[in-house]
């Protein structure tokens, strides 16, 4: 139903709220794109000798690149992982030398996460590969397309926030209004 009148050119149903129509190509495009992301592997000789790393510990490292030092809960939340299943992870980048663990000056009981020495130049090995997959993909663009894609996604990855907090506040304001026993 909601299709066929974005497709006709028909109003949204009542209740929608703001609304703009996104074709399933455009959706599609994006899954695609992610994944072709997520699938990147880190290429031979990128890594010292001896150095791995899987895809959720080079998000992890990431994460905690841009927000050090913060607390493995704040890195859970910040992931959207269950507090577990982050602390397994951290462990192992913890024993690979990666992230260093080091206790909280407000808080004994907790500690806060960096990235070691290694663990930043895992990061930028990892990054740079990555990097030199994008540049060969997008060799034939011009540094005006290459630009506006930079801000396109920047602008997307904005509203996405955007639009998920402000679902997160709708939810939040009906949950209040639910009598529970």
């Amino acid at each position: 139903m909601m299709a066929e009148q974005l497709e006709g050119g028909g109003n949204p149903p009542a209740g929608t709220g703001p609304w703009c129509s996104v074709s399933s190509e455009l959706e599609r495009s994006l899954t695609e794109v992610a994944r072709a992301i997520l699938r990147l592997d880190v290429p031979p000789g990128a890594l010292a000798e001896g150095a791995s790393i899987d895809k959720a510990g080079y998000w992890l490292l990431v994460r905690i690149s841009s927000e050090e030092p913060l607390r493995l809960s704040v890195l859970a939340s910040s992931v959207e992982l269950d507090l577990s299943t982050v602390s397994r992870q951290i462990r192992d980048l913890v024993a690979g030398g990666l992230v260093r663990k080091e206790p909280d000056p407000d808080d004994g009981r907790a500690s806060l996460l960096s990235l070691s020495a290694r663990g930043w130049r895992v990061l930028e090995a990892v990054s740079e590969a990555r990097r030199q997959v994008l540049a060969e993909a997008i060799v034939g663009w011009t540094q005006e397309e290459r630009t506006a894609l930079a801000g396109s996604l920047l602008r997307l990855e904005a509203g996405l926030h955007h639009a998920r907090d402000q679902r997160g506040r709708a939810d939040g304001a009906a949950d209040e209004g639910t009598v529970r026993p």
